[in-house]
């Protein structure tokens, strides 16, 4: 087994799909949810909408699949609470205080908790049996390496030029101290997890194969809402957005999603067959 899922791995999983279609679907439906400019509030109903038509459906799914014992859907599962910590810390922090703020904190809270004891909980040796043999080692923690220099270049490049000419980053005039809120969550989680998981997975480590894994499903989710608000920003006036960034921002996103999926079907071709897998005669 890939590990068992305990009663409140699902009850929490479960609670966190309520509230975040709840959440949701006020912010697309409530009028006045968000006190902010028009274009940023378009940008957080873009969020919404990405959470209801593609971070509930993964995350329900992995769920689903994961307490029936599949390898995959342990993966799948743990990427969606991945999506789901990432996104409700990102939306506590940078929302306008409004009602809701309580719910973004349970979100993340329950979210990252969920996430924790599914990994602890997980049977990392099997995971890495459905895929050793069947993936390209190489292919995948060297893509892996130049996403996690990309996307930490690219922020870097943001804070780097202000702090050294003493000014703030244009992005804090524009929006807001919380608009650094996606800087500080990549640069200090984000992007240290995925150059460690590209690590790991280069040395055959066990949990490298889990980490890539959950990395990867975590990329290919965010693909839509990071992908969808990047052009909100580029045809509006409020946030100032290169092509060029929007390029480097979208790029790894979309190599992360596409990886995910050859990830994930690589999975389905077990070649090194486990006593778990055997089935056991009684007497």
């Amino acid at each position: 087994m890939t590990g068992q899922l305990h009663r409140w791995h699902i009850g929490s999983t479960v609670a966190i799909l309520v509230l975040a279609a709840g959440s949701s679907l006020l912010g697309l439906f409530r009028s006045g949810h968000y006190r902010a400019r028009p274009e940023l509030v378009e940008a957080y109903q873009v969020q919404d909408l990405t959470i209801l038509v593609v971070g509930i459906p993964v995350l329900a799914a992995g769920l689903w699949y994961s307490a029936r014992g599949s390898p995959r859907g342990r993966i799948v599962w743990l990427g969606g609470l991945a999506y789901m910590t990432y996104m409700w810390a990102s939306i506590a922090i940078q929302i306008p205080f409004n009602e809701l703020f309580l719910v973004y904190v349970a979100l993340f809270g329950l979210s990252l908790f969920a996430l924790v004891g599914g990994v602890v909980s997980t049977n990392a040796e099997r995971i890495r049996r459905t895929l050793e043999g069947n993936i390209n080692v190489l292919l995948y923690s060297g893509a892996l390496a130049v996403i996690g220099l990309g996307l930490g270049s690219l922020w870097l490049s943001d804070v780097v030029p202000p702090l050294l000419d003493g000014t703030t980053p244009s992005l804090i005039d524009e929006s807001g101290q919380q608009a650094m809120a996606t800087h500080v969550i990549d640069l200090g989680v984000v992007v240290p997890s995925i150059l460690l998981s590209a690590t790991w997975l280069y040395q055959g480590r066990t949990w490298g194969y889990v980490f890539a894994g959950i990395e990867l499903v975590l990329g290919g989710t965010l693909a839509a809402p990071i992908g969808v608000m990047t052009v909100v920003f580029l045809t509006g006036d409020t946030v100032t957005v290169s092509p060029l960034a929007a390029g480097l921002t979208f790029l790894p996103i979309l190599v992360s999603a596409l990886l995910a999926v050859t990830y994930l079907r690589s999975m389905e071709r077990q070649t090194h067959p486990s006593a778990d897998d055997i089935p056991q005669r009684s007497g």
